[in-house]
């Protein structure tokens, strides 16, 4: 799915599209100075500087959907039940199959396309690779992620949908294709006082800003990289080094 890495030219960074999907959705990109980027299509307005999140995945897709018909190691489709929510064409292209449940359970599956399906109809969906263990009708559960980097968000402190990407690195569209930066210098959008050195993490406060990975607070969010150079003003947008995978 990730391919090789693309290089990127100077400030082609900053360069967005809304028609070519030039690469794979989460590619992965490079500056000349080694900062890194995935390539990533927005569902919404994203302003320069600001966190970036996964957005949430289909309720009645995303674990225990049944497995329509047995899958036999070597086949690359699998076809599983939907629940209440249609499928539109393609929906799942470069996502995942994961097995939760029963017979072949932990396994997962990079998905290559798929047909419209209605709610609670039988969806087909073409693999990237085979399947390496049987699935079965009577216990086989599955769901359906789409690819992490589709429709991404502003990191909303409120209303978490999904881990922090990458922090965009220019103004963003909605529905544009672009290059998400996730590791590297950056301006980011910050929330309170952090200093020279310290760890940051997504604001529970901010929408879009990093704040202080505080550990003393027992934080359950994970750092997202370090602030560098000089001492970061809330509500600007400091200078941190990325560490984002």
């Amino acid at each position: 799915m990730m391919g090789e890495l693309v290089n990127i030219p100077w400030g082609q960074e900053k360069e967005v599209t809304t028609t070519r999907r030039e690469h794979p959705l989460g590619a992965r990109g490079m500056t000349p100075d080694g900062r890194c980027f995935r390539w990533a299509f927005s569902g919404e307005a994203i302003g320069a500087g600001q966190l970036v999140m996964q957005k949430g995945a289909v309720a009645n897709h995303d674990m225990d959907l049944a497995t329509a018909a047995a899958g036999s190691v070597g086949d690359t489709t699998i076809t599983v039940t939907l629940g209440a929510t249609a499928a539109t064409l393609n929906q799942y292209e470069d996502g995942a199959l994961y097995t939760n449940d029963g017979t072949g359970e932990g396994h997962l599956y990079a998905i290559r396309s798929n047909p419209a399906a209605d709610a609670s109809g039988s969806l087909v969906l073409t693999l990237h690779e085979k399947i390496r263990e049987a699935t079965s009708t009577s216990d086989t559960l599955n769901g359906l992620i789409e690819n992490d980097y589709k429709d991404v968000e502003i990191y909303d402190a409120d209303d978490i949908d999904g881990p922090a990407l990458g922090v965009a690195p220019t103004e963003i569209a909605n529905d544009s294709y672009f290059w998400l930066q996730t590791s590297g210098r950056a301006a980011v959008l910050i929330q309170g006082t952090v200093v020279n050195g310290d760890a940051v993490e997504a604001s529970q406060t901010t929408d879009g800003a990093v704040c202080l990975h505080d550990v003393s607070a027992n934080t359950d969010q994970a750092p997202l990289g370090t602030c560098a150079g000089i001492i970061a003003v809330t509500t600007d947008y400091g200078y941190v080094n990325l560490q984002i995978v």
